[in-house]
């Protein structure tokens, strides 16, 4: 008989972003193994079940978000009955989710749950809503104190991070997982490819992909442009809380264009039609950079600022898949630009991909985990 596992993420695809995805693959590599639901926020105020590739959300409704923190005394009642019926050998959850780590806890002072580990998956510290983390921080240690197993993305992340580098000794490092068909490419992409290249009339294309918010840094990427000449194209993709103002920043600038929104198809042809990656976070709210890393198994050099205690500077080796600058610095940011030779790089940064983030080496450790 399978153990079942229990995952509880903030949201889950098809609603998409960086935790929904790791969410998404963590299910994929352990359903071989185990049974496993997803308990997560819905995006509306409706509550309902529902199956992605073939495993059952429930997604649960919210009233308003606080600090970027989905409310909902639901949640708490729907988590408490998911548990009681499921019988969860281990429950696997994504952080930093505060309101529903202090349902959690008290869920599992339940007697008949005191024998369920808890396998915590630590994606950020709460870098930015300092109030909100001084009235979570009591839950928050007392829920890693009793957690079986905590999982960081990289060694540089945890034993950086203020709060999870006191518990070195259950700590995992278990890399995001890239996925790999982001390098299969159809002839349509090939045909598509080539057209964004003669769009562009064979300038060098700078490409980011993210959601647009003040952690992703791309006010610094625009700053860079004035230091770069008209030969080079400023390619910004997706969307988020402040594309309007980074607009209204690069109106009069030629060589930034902004996208919006792409598909995974469109996402394939601008890794591979562009020359260099644009990832420009500038704190550790960046934690990993799966974008960054799907750019690199693409064989797209990356250009980075250090962020002291993050996993980017691992993710992006510097000068063996990239160049890492001074953090905020956008004239050095521009010359890196200047220095990177696609070429010179792509095989660097294929393999070191490989070797560390596919979906074979991922699978092997989280077995052993649960195992």
């Amino acid at each position: 008989m399978k153990k079942k596992i229990l995952h509880i993420s903030t949201y889950y695809l098809p609603q998409f972003g960086g935790i929904e995805q790791v969410a998404y693959d963590i299910v994929d590599v352990l359903k071989d193994n185990f049974e496993n639901k997803v308990v997560c926020f819905s995006e509306t105020q409706k509550s309902f079940v529902d199956f992605y590739d073939g495993i059952e959300i429930t997604r649960v409704g919210y009233i308003k978000k606080v600090a970027s923190q989905a409310i909902s005394l639901e949640y708490y009642f729907q988590l408490r009955d998911l548990i009681e019926k499921y019988k969860p050998d281990y429950i696997h959850i994504h952080l930093p989710n505060p309101l529903v780590t202090v349902y959690l806890d008290r869920i599992l002072k339940k007697e008949s749950n005191k024998n369920i580990k808890v396998i915590v998956h630590w994606h950020s510290d709460i870098v930015k809503q300092k109030n909100l983390l001084k009235m979570y921080r009591m839950f928050e240690e007392k829920f890693l104190n009793k957690s079986y197993k905590i999982i960081a993305t990289s060694l540089e992340y945890a034993k950086n991070s203020e709060t999870i580098n006191k518990y070195m000794d259950k700590i995992e490092i278990i890399p995001n997982i890239v996925d790999e068909s982001i390098g299969e490419l159809s002839n349509d992409n090939y045909r598509n490819i080539e057209e964004i290249r003669k769009k562009y009339k064979d300038k060098k294309i700078i490409f980011f992909l993210g959601v647009h918010r003040e952690y992703k840094g791309l006010k610094h990427l625009i700053g860079a442009s004035k230091y770069l000449d008209d030969s080079y194209k400023i390619v910004i993709a997706g969307a988020g809380p402040l594309t309007n103002e980074l607009k209204e920043l690069a109106k009069d600038d030629k060589k930034i264009e902004f996208l919006g929104k792409i598909s995974v198809e469109e996402k394939k042809e601008y890794l591979h039609a562009s020359d260099i990656f644009g990832f420009p976070s500038i704190t550790k709210n960046e934690a990993f950079g799966v974008a960054l890393a799907e750019a690199l198994y693409c064989g797209l050099p990356a250009v980075t600022f250090k962020i002291e205690g993050s996993g980017v500077n691992w993710v992006n080796q510097n000068k063996l898949t990239g160049i890492e600058v001074e953090n905020q610095n956008n004239f050095e940011y521009a010359e890196a630009i200047k220095k990177i030779e696609k070429n010179y790089y792509t095989d660097n940064c294929k393999k070191w991909i490989v070797n560390n983030f596919t979906k074979e080496k991922i699978t092997k450790k989280l077995v052993e985990i649960y195992s």
